[in-house]
């Protein structure tokens, strides 16, 4: 059987209600509790952002486990990703974060009981990643509005209750009024387009026409979409279709599938850009490559939802390899 490792993040969002919840016997045992009931054994380890890291390296020294099931949010795997794939093992997550966007498109239930029940019967199946200026992200990277959203996240992180939700509210309202028209130079797999845009998000495989759920994780593409500069109104609509599912038929957006994207905007040297839910300084240009296969992750049997059904292919994954070098 194969030896297990669980990380979590003290600071998600879910464990610290966990923490709560679970006092005195702690978040912990009470993970590695849940698991065994599902019939799983594991390792539990609390890992602090700051700690995750070094945690890692010394994995992929010294450690034995075969497999890594890192408690988080999007940002919790995303910052951990390079350190992930250096160790060679298959990983997974637990969703304890806000969005929790790979562990909806891989399947993973977001109830905490649920999740753990689905990856205790789980199997490694193989996925893309992409990358931004050569680092691997999951999930999605934006600038313009989606970066000021995630700068108005960081704004109300510190608030609580009620609170947190008035601030997040008033700091996402001024970040929308505040993205104005912005000029980009994209080249799509090596074709140059200029736009005026409020907005720039690439995402690892393409969104489904209907929502915010990608269907298949092993396409080895990335998508880009632009929201093109409009008028107020024009832009109060595409927001209350992001919010509806409808983004997609909105006259503002324009999307492009592509192996490689690099983006430039006229008359900047840097800009922020919001990856995964992280929020980053970035400096033009801004490379945007999908790695395909690049990952092997736990993935439920009876995944809650869509997934890609790509098994592992160790000579496909192979093949892959070779083309993504060149």
């Amino acid at each position: 059987m194969a030896r297990c490792l669980v990380l979590l993040n003290p600071r998600a969002g879910t464990l610290k209600d966990l923490s709560e919840a679970a006092a005195p016997q702690g978040p912990a045992k009470r993970v590695e509790q849940a698991f065994a009931a599902a019939g799983k054994a594991v390792d539990v380890r609390m890992a602090p952002p700051r700690d995750l890291g070094s945690v890692l390296d010394d994995l992929g020294r010294t450690d034995s486990h075969d497999e890594i099931i890192v408690g988080g949010g999007d940002g919790s795997l995303s910052r951990s990703l390079s350190k992930l794939l250096a160790t060679k093992r298959t990983f997974g997550v637990l969703p304890f974060g806000t969005m929790n966007l790979l562990a909806r498109d891989l399947g993973v239930p977001q109830e905490m009981g649920e999740a753990i029940s689905a990856l205790a019967r789980s199997e490694p199946r193989r996925i893309d990643l992409a990358a931004i200026n050569g680092r691997p992200f999951h999930s999605i990277s934006g600038m313009g509005f989606f970066a000021q959203m995630a700068r108005a996240r960081e704004a109300a992180r510190g608030l609580k209750g009620f609170g947190r939700y008035a601030g997040f509210s008033f700091a996402a309202l001024r970040a929308f009024l505040r993205s104005g028209r912005s000029r980009y130079e994209l080249v799509i797999d090596g074709a140059p387009i200029k736009v005026d845009a409020t907005a720039v998000l690439v995402t690892n495989n393409a969104f489904a026409d209907a929502g915010w759920r990608r269907p298949r994780l092993d396409l080895g593409e990335i998508e880009v979409i632009v929201a093109h500069a409009g008028t107020l109104r024009q832009r109060l609509k595409l927001g209350v279709d992001v919010v509806l599912g409808g983004w997609r038929e909105n006259p503002l957006i324009e999307s492009f599938r592509a192996k490689k994207a690099v983006v430039e905007k006229i008359r900047r040297r840097r800009v922020w850009v919001a990856t995964d839910g992280e929020l980053t300084r970035e400096t033009f240009p801004i490379t945007y490559e999908t790695l395909p296969g690049a990952a092997t992750m736990l993935t439920p049997i009876e995944p809650a939802g869509m997934v890609s059904r790509a098994p592992v292919d160790d000579e496909r994954a192979a093949g892959r390899e070779e083309s993504a070098g060149g």
